[in-house]
């Protein structure tokens, strides 16, 4: 069939040209349209307004079968079926504009290589300045941007080696096909493009020439973004001859212009404008589903919209609270469903790859479903526990030193997790596409993740194999990440209505339509307009880049073919919205939604972030903007938290809600029976509190390490987790030099003695022999590091070199403080307490415990303990200082002098008649006993205390979870925090020997 020119309509806004344009073109065409050989299209600019042309068409009590509703990347999508060779992806293109500017970095020029360092790591925004240019019919260079030239021509001859082209030349290739080439449209309505639309204008247009009879639907320029809409419709008459008005549609008999109340000359009722502040996005949720039954339940509620500036938490929240509340409704925004690479052992390897540590292995070896394919022989928590220990010992990072580590080790299960280190694929540092890829296929097949590997072979197809350039693993890793991804959008049963009276949309879905309410969700600032982010150049070249396009935009309009005050674009060419003219775009689409609402609008916001509860998050410009033009009167701190206190009594007022409140579940009363009972201050701990209930069922008796009840009476909850739950806050591996470098200090230090085989202590070591033994015993651990390192081709880090040379110095010292002990001739090393048995406190309360004293003198050689005086020296690598025996009880309700007391009171039970005891630091200038077991007679009732604890398992809480202040190790489970006061005296009734005498203030 020949094709007809196409037809131009202007109306004077697209909310109501369905009377005037879009309705007669439905009536005219959709009796023929299943009889045309070719498919008819409408195209709209999102899904939103699709939604809203079928509802109204339902409405009238039309059908559309045979007429395709289409979007823009929908029709790119019909358009490419055809395509030899389908524009690249976007994906594909970041991948190649990073490679670019990584083979970039190391150039000469400075401002040349920072670019390029700053486009290898974030690619996606010069690449969209680079597709609009092109849309706009620009190369780069007109830009006169020298730093970033490089990066831009090497990608130029990248995408020629793939057959790439950017969407926009792909559009204008296409456009100048269809223009000679035969019809696939036989009817084609294009209604809701504007000005904001430029960078589909090729795409539109060739919609347009591949129909046999085209109408596009345009609306009169507005006075806030006339030029480039002026420039809109001036194009499109170049296309399609000059503009036609749409002729109005006569109205019914009895219809007006005005209503009754305005013939009698009152005023047409004003909209109402509310504002609604919830304190978390929570609560912000659902007061915008109790604000939704409001205005449902308003006669004059045809049409509700909830406006969204994204997706996000908010969008689910209030979906999820409109269908507890069974109000259909369409949930444009939806909520993403994870597919495999959206899994967690998927992510976990990809951090695996970008950086092989040892944390990064262990999240992969937790996330694997079946670890087994790593070892059989090991379990999760071995092959943990074995490469902590290893860490613990070489203190390196690095998987490949650990392997090695392990590898040297005699015992089996150290030789198992080398050989799980060694099967394990890696990817490598630097390679080509293709060899990335047969690597990666490589890894999954080991892994056993067949749908993985079939999934990326089918995204990836052959043009790997054109790409011969090097590139580093990191780039791939993240190609990797943005080419696989299999995720889903879904909505619940009640908010899956497409034609509903409730929509949940974002700010471009739900222009164009008519509203009766509006709800603007989640309008703080940065929302909405929202920021224009980062950019991929420094300050001053955006602002050159900025001045360039409006210079290139002036270049590519002319006066159209109709004379003087007709513009158009150029041929190939359209125009550049730069960051400003977004700015207006999106400051414009919000003025023209507000305007759609005939009845009533809500703002709302939250008054504080999830992420930062402690600062208050100021509503957008908008809100405070429409706040002040409404109630006159400026939107101040003490309005928002006004505003906050009338949302919350909203919320909690059951009166708008169309049906009752389910009665509490039982397992929710047992919650707020739980949360009540851990803020009672006035009862001891219970079953709540880290404690087994008090009756006479059977209960465990765990042996508790020194170390435990050292931190029992600080950080109880974690000790009662520890042991009877068995669940234990991770290790702090942030900075481990501390425990390392005490680890090997103490370890140095046990090689100071040298017993012989049966005796239970060595002859005391002169200062000379002493300090050889440190030095030998720390340049074996040097020197073992080094053998491994050079294994692998590996330097030993300056840094590492400093933290030994350090351990060294402070063992050396430490060691020099022991020699100059005079009067004990014998000593025993690293020796273990708690195997013969529980320690006696009274006859009738006992303690259970295991421990190892770093260093034991005595005056005597003995085979025991019985009849002995005994010196008990306990190293400290940090700054303690000595004890003193005046503040010894709350040293050891603190738990500072509570590991001494016990080895103390161990070894009294062993039968020695004297035992002393000490701390030895760098602080301690006089090295002698600080401590006597007569001195702790005083003090039993603590140790009582910490037997009863023991015994019947009642532990309790103290302390901050997260204090502001100080380190606390995190908890393993999760806990609300209680007030420090509430705690502090339900620790008081359940133990109250472990209570300080001396307030912290007094001691400073």
């Amino acid at each position: 069939m020949k094709r007809s020119r196409p037809v131009l309509l202007v109306v004077p806004s697209l909310r109501e040209a369905w009377d005037d344009a879009i309705a007669p073109w439905f009536e005219r065409v959709l009796p023929e349209t299943w009889k045309h050989t070719f498919p008819s299209l409408v195209v709209v600019p999102t899904r939103g307004q699709a939604n809203d042309l079928k509802a109204r068409l339902i409405a009238k009590g039309y059908s559309h079968f045979g007429l395709q509703f289409v979007t823009p990347a929908s029709l790119r999508a019909l358009l490419a079926r055809d395509d030899a060779t389908p524009h690249a992806q976007s994906e594909h293109l970041r991948l190649l504009l990073a490679i670019a500017a990584s083979e970039m970095e190391d150039r000469p020029n400075e401002s040349e290589a920072l670019a390029a360092k700053a486009v290898a790591r974030a690619p996606a925004l010069l690449l969209r300045a680079l597709n609009r240019l092109e849309t706009a019919g620009w190369k780069f260079k007109e830009l006169a941007l020298p730093a970033l030239a490089p990066v831009v021509q090497r990608f130029s001859e990248l995408l020629k080696k793939c057959d790439f082209v950017l969407l926009g030349e792909a559009d204008r290739r296409r456009l100048q096909q269809a223009a000679r080439g035969e019809r696939d449209f036989s009817r084609v309505l294009i209604t809701g493009f504007d000005g904001v639309h430029w960078p589909q204008w090729f795409l539109l247009r060739n919609a347009v020439e591949l129909a046999e009879n085209a109408t596009i639907v345009v609306e009169e320029p507005r006075g806030d973004f006339s030029d480039i809409d002026l420039c809109w419709i001036g194009s499109w008459e170049e296309v399609c001859g000059e503009a036609q008005r749409a002729s109005k549609s006569a109205h019914a008999p009895g219809d007006s212009f005005f209503s009754e109340t305005e013939m009698r000359g009152g005023a047409a009722p004003a909209k109402r404008f509310d504002f609604l502040i919830g304190t978390n996005v929570s609560e912000q949720a659902e007061a915008i589903a109790r604000q939704c039954v409001r205005y449902l339940s308003e006669e004059k509620c045809k049409r509700l919209g909830v406006i969204f500036s994204g997706s996000g938490a908010l969008p689910r929240l209030v979906s999820s609270s409109l269908a507890r509340l069974d109000i259909p409704h369409n949930d444009g925004l939806a909520h993403i469903v994870p597919g495999i690479f959206e899994s967690v052992e998927w992510q976990a390897w990809i951090e695996l790859q970008r950086a092989p540590r040892l944390n990064s292995f262990l999240r992969f070896l937790n996330a694997l479903s079946d670890p087994t394919v790593l070892s059989t022989s090991l379990s999760r928590s071995a092959f943990e526990h074995i490469l902590r220990e290893s860490y613990s010992e070489v203190l390196l990072d690095d998987l490949e030193v650990l392997r090695e580590f392990c590898g040297a080790r005699i015992d089996e299960k150290f030789q198992s997790a080398a050989e799980a280190l060694r099967a394990l694929p890696f990817l490598p540092l630097r390679a080509t596409l293709a060899q990335f890829l047969e690597q990666t296929h490589a890894v999954l097949a080991y892994l056993g993740w067949k749908q993985h590997a079939l999934e990326i072979a089918s995204v990836t197809r052959d043009w790997p194999q054109c790409l011969d350039a090097e590139f580093p693993r990191a780039l791939f890793l993240r190609w990797l990440e943005e080419t696989a991804a299999t995720f889903g959008a879904a909505r619940s049963a009640e908010g899956d209505h497409p034609y509903a009276r409730v929509q949940l949309l974002t700010v471009a879905h739900a222009q164009n339509q008519e509203w009766s309410h509006l709800i603007f969700a989640g309008w703080n600032e940065g929302a909405w307009p929202p920021s224009s982010g980062t950019e991929f150049a420094r300050a001053e070249e955006i602002r050159a880049f900025n001045r360039s396009v409006q210079q290139l935009n002036k270049r590519a309009a002319r006066q159209g073919s109709q004379g003087e005050g007709h513009t158009s674009v150029r041929e190939n060419h359209s125009l550049y919205l730069g960051s400003s003219e977004q700015r207006a775009i999106a400051l414009r689409q919000f003025h023209a939604l507000l305007e759609s609402a005939s009845e009533g609008v809500t703002l709302a916001a939250s008054l504080v972030q999830e992420d930062t509860p402690e600062r208050l998050w100021n509503p957008s410009e908008c809100f405070t903007q429409l706040y002040l033009t409404t109630r006159h009167e400026p939107l101040t701190q003490a309005t928002l938290k006004h505003l906050q206190r009338a949302t919350a009594q909203f919320v909690n007022d059951p009166r708008p809600l169309t049906r009752e409140s389910e009665p509490p579940r039982t397992d929710v009363q047992q919650t707020l029976i739980a949360f009540n009972a851990r803020r009672d201050a006035s009862k001891p701990a219970g079953e709540y509190d880290f404690a087994l209930r008090t009756n006479h069922s059977y209960r465990p008796m765990p042996t508790l390490s020194v170390s435990d009840l050292e931190h029992i009476v600080s950080s109880p909850a974690i000790i009662w987790m520890k042991r009877y739950l068995g669940v234990e806050p991770p290790e702090d591996t942030a900075n481990r030099w501390a425990a390392t470098s005490g680890k090997w200090v103490h370890c140095w230090l046990a090689r100071i003695g040298e017993t012989k085989d049966g005796n239970l202590f060595a002859t005391f070591p002169s200062s000379t022999i002493i300090d050889e033994r440190v030095r030998v015993s720390a340049d074996e651990r040097r020197a073992a590091l080094q053998q491994l390192c050079d294994a692998l081709g590996k330097v030993v880090p300056d840094w590492w070199n400093s933290g030994w040379l350090n351990a060294r110095y402070l063992a050396r010292h430490l060691g020099g403080k022991i020699a100059s002990v005079e009067g004990w001739s014998w000593m025993a090393a690293e020796l273990p307490i708690g195997r013969e048995g529980a320690v006696k406190i009274t006859q009738e309360v006992e303690l259970h415990l295991r421990g190892q004293i770093d260093l034991v003198l005595a005056q005597n050689d003995a085979a025991d303990f019985v009849g002995q005086k005994i010196w008990i020296v306990d190293y400290k690598t940090g700054s303690t200082k000595e004890m003193k025996s005046s503040d010894l009880h709350d040293g050891l309700v603190k738990g500072t002098a509570l590991q001494l007391g016990l080895y103390s009171l161990a070894m009294h039970e062993l039968g020695a008649v004297e035992v002393s005891a000490s701390i030895l630091s760098s602080a301690v200038k006089n090295v002698a006993p600080q401590l006597s077991v007569f001195d702790l007679a005083p003090h039993t009732n603590i140790f009582v205390d910490l037997g009863e604890m023991q015994r019947t398992g009642v532990f309790g809480m103290k302390g901050e979870i997260r204090p502001a202040f100080g380190y606390s190790a995190p908890y393993p489970l999760a806990t609300l925090q209680i007030d420090n006061d509430i705690l502090e005296d339900r620790w008081a009734l359940t133990h109250p020997s472990l209570v300080l005498e001396k307030e912290e203030w007094e001691i400073w």
